[in-house]
């Protein structure tokens, strides 16, 4: 099984890899993209936060997302995965300033309910100051 790091960073590849995207925040960013895929502004459709999916493929870049999904919420249910990916949402949100969990639970999709208290006991410690090599010995 993937590592939670490892289904990250295949998932942000692949959004990469997809061709019939692009992020323009000015007009001439606009024109741009339009150029590289040989579009005009009716062949797009907005996805927000800046990005522009070419209509044709609209329907693979929502298959793509929905598979991400899946992946990340069926990879959920495994403890060592979720424990993983607990420590590294929040590290990335800061707990270890903040104490407060709830954007690295955002982040995952998660709700308080739906983690088993020892799980996220060992993501809070971990989180607070061990070092990676440490998680990966760890036994969910």
């Amino acid at each position: 099984m993937e590592s939670y790091t490892q289904l990250k960073q295949r998932h942000t590849q692949e959004f990469n890899d997809f061709q019939y995207i692009f992020f323009a925040f000015s007009n001439d960013q606009l024109a741009e993209g339009l150029k590289k895929l040989n579009a005009t502004t009716k062949d797009i459709y907005s996805i927000g936060a800046g990005g522009f999916v070419l209509k044709a493929h609209n329907q693979e870049l929502r298959d793509m997302i929905d598979r991400h999904s899946a992946e990340l919420e069926a990879n959920k249910k495994d403890r060592k995965f979720l424990l993983e990916s607990l420590v590294y949402e929040l590290r990335n949100h800061e707990y270890s300033i903040t104490y407060d969990e709830t954007d690295a639970l955002d982040a995952l999709g998660l709700e308080l309910a739906d983690i088993p208290a020892d799980i996220l006991n060992k993501a809070k410690i971990l989180a607070l100051g061990q070092s990676e090599p440490e998680l990966s010995e760890v036994q969910a």
